[in-house]
């Protein structure tokens, strides 16, 4: 009978048996394990271990036979568990073996970011684009002083509608995304992170908002003055959900100019929407030390 290629399990699976037997040179293992029958029914096929392996109940695993099975895939065009898949295109791998593996590889906007151009340009089309999905590697992020991250889709989208002023000449601004452009901006916000150079974040003023601002590791965050959200702060716009995050941002040691915002926003459960942000002129708070 003809065995289907390894799936992306059992390349997982010999990638991390590959780890284990540069220590240690062999290992034995259980042939009930559902893993080991699918890499083992796949060596019986291509006569790399005796018909009768997976009868016993325990097979030992060594460098050479690894060896050989990766030899065998490349031979066969099939995804070898040798080469890192992950950190490759889906297109590439595509290029590389002639079986479908969805579930391994980037995915399509994992590296993608949705951005906001400083002034509208006109494409080839004759279509006026302010905003444009492109790849943060290929970003010349020297270029850019600052790094804004907007939360909401609709306040990104109509984010001249907000009296923003940052004390930056060229600041990048991107949309932090959910299951569409998340991934990306973490991935930005990490380099970023490493040039030493601020990162704003503009979101809800709320325990979730703040969360995110610290794991997107933002120097500041987007606010009015403390007398006008104050004003306008309300316990209604503080969902019960973001309770899991208060015990942790009260203990937090923040600037001085951000405590009173952590007094309402921690302590009173208070919240400020982004939304409701309009017409406020929002200006750059230090979140820690």
């Amino acid at each position: 009978m003809h065995y289907p290629p390894l799936n992306a399990q059992a390349l997982r699976y010999l990638q991390q048996l590959q780890q284990r037997l540069n220590a240690s040179g062999s290992e034995r293992v259980k042939t009930r394990v559902k893993t080991a029958q699918q890499v083992l029914a796949w060596c019986i096929e291509h006569e790399l271990v005796p018909g009768n392996s997976l009868n016993l109940p325990h097979f030992t695993f060594n460098l050479a036979l690894l060896k050989a099975i990766a030899f065998v895939q490349r031979h066969l065009q099939q995804a070898c568990f040798l080469d890192d898949l992950s950190q490759s295109s889906r297109l590439n791998n595509a290029n590389a073996s002639q079986q479908e593996l969805k579930s391994i590889g980037l995915q399509p906007r994992q590296n993608r970011v949705l951005l906001k151009l400083e002034k509208p340009e006109t494409t080839e089309l004759g279509v006026t684009t302010e905003f444009i999905d492109s790849d943060w590697q290929q970003l010349p992020l020297a270029q850019f002083d600052a790094l804004l991250i907007v939360e909401n889709l609709d306040c990104f989208y109509q984010l001249a509608s907000f009296n923003v002023t940052l004390p930056y000449q060229q600041p990048l601004v991107i949309y932090r995304g959910d299951t569409q452009y998340s991934k990306g901006c973490k991935a930005l916000s990490t380099v970023w992170h490493s040039t030493g150079k601020p990162a704003i974040y503009f979101g809800d003023a709320d325990l979730a908002g703040l969360n995110i601002a610290l794991s997107l590791q933002c120097r500041s965050i987007l606010l009015p003055d403390i007398s006008e959200f104050s004003q306008h702060a309300s316990p209604d716009m503080l969902h019960e959900t973001q309770l899991k995050y208060q015990q942790r941002l009260q203990h937090l040691e923040f600037s001085p100019g951000f405590l009173p915002y952590q007094q309402l926003i921690c302590n009173q459960l208070k919240g400020l929407r982004q939304q409701n942000m309009q017409d406020m002129l929002l200006t750059p708070v230090n979140l820690l030390l």
